[in-house]
Parts: structure tokens; sequence; C-alpha cells
């Protein structure tokens, strides 16, 4: 009997993907989801890889054989989970199958501590009694016969003695010494409550969990609408303990870390050592062993961010995603899924449940609800009863007529010093970080942009340095023009180091806390901001996007958008659903308490219907008058958009593939139209035109998401990888990408 499996393999291209046979030694046995070393290539090199599946049965004297087998870690739901995404996102198997693994599976050590215990309890209750007088021998005794084990560090600070007291007591064979396992855990130093705090849901909340409660085993997706301060995160806690009481697993994901750290502390509340933590703020140590107390059970539900989704939960999960319209949950690097689809995709083939939630809902969700393909339920009142926020309209083309070039507007000026009056907290959204946006020769015109990147620069002054916010490059304060030696560089636009700069100018004394990518870096920098902030050492928090949505501070009654048009007039097609849901969130934040709240938003466009909308949170009424253009312009929600990026030396190299890869799939679709109805958006250059000095030009493609659609784009992918003109062009394909690039 051939004793074979297919292995994922490693490093391999796409178009040589596909599951190598290798034989397994006698002695040695691979279950599916092990991760093994096989030699691979003509050098047979030891290459890493996971086992998807048994082998074909090839004859052994045409395999090679595997080296080493290490963990098993995905389950089968695992497998069929790296399959599905090998088949969707055009990645190879072991692209897929990483995804699953645990952070650190390949280089993380386990930890474990030097433990002490008594091997023979009656020695040494003997040996206290004849040595009564030796204080530090019987306290260590006494210790150990009373807790059984302890560490060798609690030993000695409980004991008060040192390491070589304990050491003495272990030549005489009193004690012993042991390696214990020891799981590092980063919610170890909250204090475990004593009883979860009482859930208390209103009629509209007990309403839509009831309705979703019978369906917790239904394998379906259900969509919660609900207003911002409508208690949604009630709503998950009462479907998780009822998926807890039915043995299920549960993992709730939000977009952003700073998120966790507020929604961390009320679940920990209900669940404490039951709860676990994904994100990429833990260390690779803690992740790989949160990773581990998920699988063995010992931690029932998990909240993350999008890699959460990969949590090994076993089958029949509950799935929660909060502010399910966020792009953060779509990745932008191989293999290109969605939280949204992997999360439906478990749900479904494991008898399970998922919910999304928001109050911004994508087209997406909201069009297949309005269509009966996912489940619906709405919050449509705060929780607490409390109004929205009164939202104030501030004319930005008035503040310039009257001579006001300051960032912070008359009208959102006198609310600011109302709450400063009243002891009350603002939030204040600025959308871009730096100290001013752009940089241009006065004489020449040239505007300084990044060599790597292709965008405009920004001016930082915390370090005096002009630094590219998209890949991080940076060169010191600039005096002249680097096109034709100009001196006298004019530095315009606004950033929040300049807004908060304007804060403490207008405002003497006012105490602000920035919280932007760089204020924060540290690994527990994101909370200390954010409980410095509660705990009202600050009376203004100042941010970018991270601080819009999921954050909920009782004294806030005041948000203030400084400039409301900044993604309002973007190229991408879906720069208004955005401005829309990233204005309802924000105005959001305000009077989410007993306080009334209220909003004053700067804008030099007042009338424009998005913020109309946006101001009175009529998401319904939006989504029609959006959808209608969108359905005559044949855009999502209405059809697939799959697309291509190509990114080449020059700029001629990369239109000129751009413009064959075309007329590819219009060859191919020529020959059966009615099964590959596709619509081409011809090639140009992306909105950042260079990634790594690199030109890089996109091709969009109007389609259906379909089995057939995709095989055809995955066969074109791998023909135009074999030309020879264009063996120097890096081509990708995304389909329903959350941004055009």
């Amino acid at each position: 009997m051939i004793r074979s499996v297919g292995v994922a393999v490693e490093g391999v291209p796409r178009s040589a993907d596909k599951l190598y046979e290798y034989l397994l030694p006698d002695g040695l046995d691979a279950p599916l989801g092990s991760v093994v070393t096989v030699p691979f290539g003509r050098s047979n090199k030891g290459i890493r890889g996971v086992v998807l599946g048994p082998g074909e049965g090839n004859p052994p004297e045409k395999l090679k054989t595997v080296l080493s087998v290490g963990q098993a870690c995905l389950s089968p739901e695992g497998i069929a989970v790296a399959r599905y995404m090998h088949q969707r996102y055009f990645c190879t198997y072991f692209e897929a199958a990483r995804c699953l693994l645990p952070t650190g599976i390949f280089g993380v050590n386990v930890k474990s501590v030097q433990s002490v215990s008594v091997p023979d309890e009656g020695a040494a209750a003997a040996y206290m009694e004849a040595h009564y007088s030796n204080r530090k021998h019987c306290d260590v005794l006494g210790f150990l016969l009373e807790a059984g084990q302890m560490t060798l560090k609690e030993l000695t600070y409980m004991a008060g003695v040192s390491e070589s007291v304990v050491k003495t007591l272990a030549k005489k064979g009193l004690v012993c010494f042991e390696k214990t396992e020891v799981l590092r855990n980063p919610l170890k130093d909250r204090p475990v409550p004593e009883t979860p705090p009482e859930l208390v849901l209103n009629e509209e909340q007990s309403r839509a969990a009831d309705r979703m409660i019978s369906l917790l085993s239904s394998g379906k997706t259900h969509l919660l609408y609900g207003v911002t301060g409508s208690g949604k995160t009630h709503v998950f806690i009462r479907l998780i303990d009822e998926a807890l009481r039915q043995g299920k697993q549960a993992v709730l994901m939000i977009p952003e870390i700073s998120l966790t750290l507020q929604i961390v502390n009320r679940l920990y509340a209900h669940y404490a050592k039951s709860l676990a933590v994904l994100h990429s703020g833990l260390s690779m140590g803690e992740r790989y062993d949160e990773w581990r107390r998920i699988q063995s059970g010992e931690a029932r539900v998990v909240i993350g961010t999008r890699s959460a989704v990969f949590a090994p939960v076993r089958e029949g999960a509950l799935f929660i995603i909060d502010e399910e319209q966020e792009h953060t949950y779509k990745s932008e690097s191989a293999p290109r899924y969605h939280a949204r689809e992997i999360a439906a995709f478990r749900a479904a083939r494991g008898k399970g449940f998922l919910v999304l939630a928001s109050a911004t809902p994508s087209f997406e969700s909201f069009f297949r609800a309005q269509n009966g393909v996912i489940g619906f339920d709405s919050l449509t009142q705060r929780f607490n009863g409390r109004p929205l926020p009164k939202v104030i309209v501030a004319d930005l083309r008035r503040e310039m007529m009257s001579g006001n070039r300051s960032c912070i507007g008359r009208t959102l000026g006198a609310e600011l010093e109302k709450n400063l009056q009243r002891g009350e907290q603002a939030i204040l959204f600025m959308n871009r970080r730096g100290y001013q946006s752009h940089i241009t020769c006065t004489k020449c015109g040239t505007v300084v942009k990044c060599p790597h990147c292709g965008i405009a620069m920004t001016y930082h002054s915390y370090n005096n340095r002009v630094v590219c916010n998209y890949c991080g490059h940076s060169v010191p304060y600039l005096s002249t023009c680097t096109s034709c030696g100009e001196k006298g560089l004019l530095y315009s636009g606004i950033g929040t180091q300049k807004a908060e700069e304007e804060l403490e100018r207008l405002f003497p004394g006012i105490r602000i806390c920035r919280m932007d990518a760089d204020t924060v870096g540290g690994k527990y920098t994101r909370e200390g901001i954010l409980n410095d902030f509660r705990d009202r050492k600050y009376d203004v928090l100042l941010g970018t996007q991270m601080i819009t949505k999921g954050l909920d501070f009782p004294d806030v009654t005041l948000v203030g958008v400084l400039n409301a048009d900044m993604s309002l007039y973007t190229s991408d097609f879906r720069a208004y659903e955005k401005t829309f849901s990233l204005l309802t969130q924000v105005v959001g934040r305000a009077g989410r308490a007993e306080k009334e709240g209220r909003a004053v938003v700067q804008t030099y466009s007042p009338t424009h219907h998005v913020l109309s909308y946006a101001f009175s949170q009529d998401y319904e009424g939006f989504y029609r008058e959006e959808t209608s253009l969108r359905k005559n312009l044949l855009y999502p929600p209405y059809c697939d958009l799959c697309q291509f990026c190509f990114l080449a030396d020059t700029e001629g190299e990369a239109f000129s593939a751009a413009e064959a890869f075309s007329e590819m799939i219009q060859n191919r679709v020529s020959a059966d139209p009615a099964s590959f109805p596709v619509r081409l958006i011809y090639p140009k250059l992306t909105a950042v035109p260079l990634v790594g000095g690199k030109t890089r030009v996109r091709l969009l493609m109007k389609c259906k998401d379909n089995a057939p659609q995709r095989d055809m784009i995955a066969d074109l992918l791998d023909c135009f990888r074999k030309e020879r003109a264009y063996r120097n062009v890096v081509v990708t394909a995304d389909m329903n990408p959350v941004t055009i690039l």
C-alpha cells in the first residue's frame, strides 16, 4: 500500500501551483493539516509545506519522501477553507493555508517556567517538625504543601527567601524542580470579575436577538442594521451567551485594533478567562498561545481584527462582523480575501451562523438583505432613548470670505468654548495626519512627490521632515525646489499636527490628545490614549479615521469634523458611500450617554446630498438614491468588479501589458459572450502611481463573480505570465476590491 500525501509547498508560483505528492517513510505519519518539511526542486532543498490531501497513488519510485512532520494545525474545516480560498482568490495553495496556520508556528518556542513541588508530603512534614527553628526552610515547605506547586519566582517572593534556600531543600530531596509550560496571555493582568454585569435589552433589541437565536445552527447570514448608539453590542453578547449555552464557540470581529481595546473590557467582564484576543498588536508568542487556547477549547469567545476569521474554532461557530462595511476586512495582499466571505463559507459549511452589523452597511450586504438572500433586522432607536446628535453645518466658504484661514471655524470654536466651560469632552476628526499636506514650488509649480509612490509628500513638524504617508519614505525639511532650484517652496494644507497647534493657540491650556499613525506605534499606546481620555485627563481627542467608529465615551457631547469634503471627490465610485459612512459614524460618537450631543461639520459643500443624508442618518434614503445611479451605470451591487494591476519598470511597459491583457480577455469572451458577460474599463494609472519606484496601471472588468468566470481569469493570468514579452511585469487580480486603486 502506497502511503503518500498531497502537500501545498511554500514559494511555488501560481502557474506551477498544485498539491505535490510525497511519500511517507515507514514509521512517519502526517495527518491531514500537518505542517511538514519536504525536498523540492533540483537541489532538493528542504521547503515548508502543509498536507492538504491524500496522495494520488503514483509509483513510489517517482516520489520524493517527506523529511519531517510537525504539528497538525488545520482541521478538516481549515483544509476546506484553504481549498475555497485557492479557488476564489487567485492564490497558491500554500498562501491560502498559511492564513490558517498560527502566527509563530515556524519560529516561536513554547514558553515554560521552572516550578517547584514537594515529592513526599510526609517527609516534608517530618522535616518541618524536626527543624521548626529553621524558619526559611519551614516557610518554603509550608507554602508548597498548601499550594501543591508554585513557580520558583512565586515561591521565593511569597516565602521571602533566595533561590539558594530552595536549591538546598532540593539537594535534601524535600523539593523537586520541573519545567511547566505557560501560555502567554495578553489579558492575564486583568482582574477576573466576580459576577458578569447584568444584560438588559430593550424591546427592539430582544426581538432582533430572539430571531437570530433561532438561526444559530442554520448556516445562514443575517444583517443587523442599527443606528449609532442603538446597542448592537448588547445584542452581540446575548447571541454569544446563547451560542455558549449550546456548546458552540463565537468569534467577534471588529475593523481596527483601537476598537478591540475598548470592547475587550466589556467582553472580559462577561467571559473572563474564556476570552481570547487576536490582532497584530500582540507579540508573536501571545498570538501563537491564544491560537492554541482557542484550538483546545479553553477559549470559547474570540475577539479580533480581520485575521480572527481564521481562528481554529470548532464547526458550527457563531461569527459576528461589526462595522462590516469597513475596507480593513479585505486583505490587500495575496490572498486578497474578504473576511465576510470566509465567515459566510465557514458558517454555511459547519451549520453555524454569521451576523453582519453596522449603522452604515455596505451596499452589497444591504442589497442582498433587501432581496431576501440574507436575513435582516434593524434597530432604529438609540438604546438609552436619547436623540441623535444635533448637526450644525459650518460653511467654510463663508469662513474664507470673512478672512478666517484657521482650520477651526468660528462656529466650531464657539461650541468648543461651551464644552470647555461645562467641563465636557469633544472628539475632533481630521482625515489627514502630519502638519502641512502640500509642498509646491512657486516658480515652476512642481509638487514634491515620493519617488517610490508618486504621491504628494507631507511635512511633519515633530521631526522636521517631509514624509510619504503611504510608504514612509522621508527626507529632511526642503527649502529649495528639486526641479528648478528655486528657493521659497510653498507649504500648505492642514493635517492633525497643524490642527493641534491651532487648538492650542485658540484655547490656551486646552488638554489635547492626538491619535493618528504618528502617535500610535507601541503595543499599549492605543489603549493608553483611550484610557487617559476616558479618565478625563484630556478635553479633546483629535485624530484620523481610527477615532470615527466604535468608541463610546459618556462625557463626549461634541464632535467636530474639520473638513467633510476630503473623501467626497475622489475617483473611486464608492466615494459617496465611504463619505456617508465616515460622517455617520463620527457624528454618532456624540451624546451617547445622558448628556445631549451635537456635531459641527465644516464643509465647502454644505448642500451636498451625501452630507444631508449623513447628518440625518438616513441610510435608506441615501441607499435608494445612490444605487439607482449605480444600476444605470452598472456598478456593484448590480455587477461584480475585477481589478487587474500591472507593475512594470516603465509606464510604457505597464500600459502595454495592460492593453495586451485586455485584448486577451476580449478574445476569450468573444468566443462565448453569453457565458462570460464582461465590460472593460480601459487601463489608467492608479491613484498611487508608483510602488517601490515601479509604475502601476490598473484595468477594471465588470463581470459575474462565479466559478466559470474565476476559472477564465485564472487561466488568462497563467497564460499571460508565460508570455516572454511580459516576463518582467507583475500582474495581480482582485475580485470585488473595496478600493479602486
